[in-house]
């Protein structure tokens, strides 16, 4: 979610708490001959605040994993996910008095620090990973749709090189795709059109080993590695091969760079997607397991309250 306009209402608010809560720390602070901690009446008050937002913080799961669940729109919980979070910490801090006794309340602290922290990364990731995503791969396909599309990529750059230099033996799978596509009405249009020449063109031997060599491994592969991963060698590997082609059969091969230059496209978007959400993994366990020690905690307190 980007930091807009939109979130002035929500920081002002949270900031506006804050220094309510700050304010009525100092004074107490100073006059507890002991300081102030978990189990006087202001740190009740501060951890009983800090357990209501945490618990708040954690309900955002349950609005994601139930669409229907019509309580407030998601953009409204996602603001108020960030703020009232970041609202959390001077609310531990003062119910704590800033000092952490025992294993579970350190252990506590520990995991609701690192929750704060992977959330703040994840937040900051989302103000400009977008922008890198539209900028380095402008051809932007649905995450969950690109394998598919890798799929048709390989066929597409078999059909090219098929269609300049006959069947190639050596491609049987992307040849078998080809056919089944091609047999599908409703999947006949997903490919350009090429057919397999009947027999290979004159000096198109170069263009079968720039197809083999090069653009199938590179297809194959995870888009990162070898000459065509870097768009500077791959123009440079493209030319060298056309130095070797007649001049008719040129276009096929910067067909064939193109067709590669969408896979490397289609692997930084998935590297991207992976850095956009990869910090989820983080974040959404240790919420659950900061929920769980929170839980622990309270009855604990509870326990040597009475």
């Amino acid at each position: 979610m980007l930091i807009d306009a939109r979130h002035r209402r929500w920081m002002a608010g949270s900031v506006l708490l804050g220094a309510v809560a700050t304010a009525g720390y100092v004074p107490y602070r100073r006059e507890a001959v002991d300081g102030l901690t978990g189990s006087t009446g202001p740190g009740l008050a501060f951890g009983v605040a800090a357990a209501g937002l945490i618990l708040f913080e954690t309900a955002l799961n349950l609005r994601k994993r139930v669409p229907t669940w019509r309580v407030g729109a998601a953009e409204i919980w996602l603001r108020g996910h960030i703020w009232l979070g970041l609202l959390t910490v001077p609310l531990v801090l003062f119910h704590s008095g800033f000092r952490f006794h025992g294993t579970l309340a350190a252990l506590l602290t520990v995991v609701f620090f690192v929750v704060v922290a992977s959330g703040l990364f994840g937040l900051a990731l989302q103000q400009f990973l977008p922008r890198l995503m539209t900028r380095w791969a402008p051809g932007e396909t649905v995450y969950e749709q690109i394998p598919h599309v890798v799929k048709l990529l390989r066929v597409e750059a078999y059909e090219i090189a098929a269609g300049v230099c006959g069947p190639i033996p050596e491609a049987a799978e992307e040849s078998t795709e080809s056919e089944r596509i091609r047999t599908n009405p409703r999947r006949a249009r997903e490919v350009l059109g090429w057919r397999e020449a009947a027999d290979p063109a004159e000096g198109s031997g170069p263009l079968r080993r720039f197809y083999l060599e090069m653009v199938r491994p590179f297809l194959q592969g995870n888009g990162q590695t070898g000459p065509l991963a870097d768009p500077g060698e791959a123009e440079r590997t493209v030319e060298g091969f056309c130095r070797l082609l007649p001049p008719a059969l040129h276009e096929a091969a910067r067909d064939l760079a193109e067709v590669a230059a969408e896979r490397r496209d289609v692997a930084i978007q998935r590297r991207l997607h992976h850095w956009l959400h990869g910090w989820l993994f983080v974040h959404v366990p240790l919420t659950t397991a900061l929920l769980v020690l929170l839980v622990a905690h309270a009855l604990l307190a509870l326990r040597y309250s009475f």
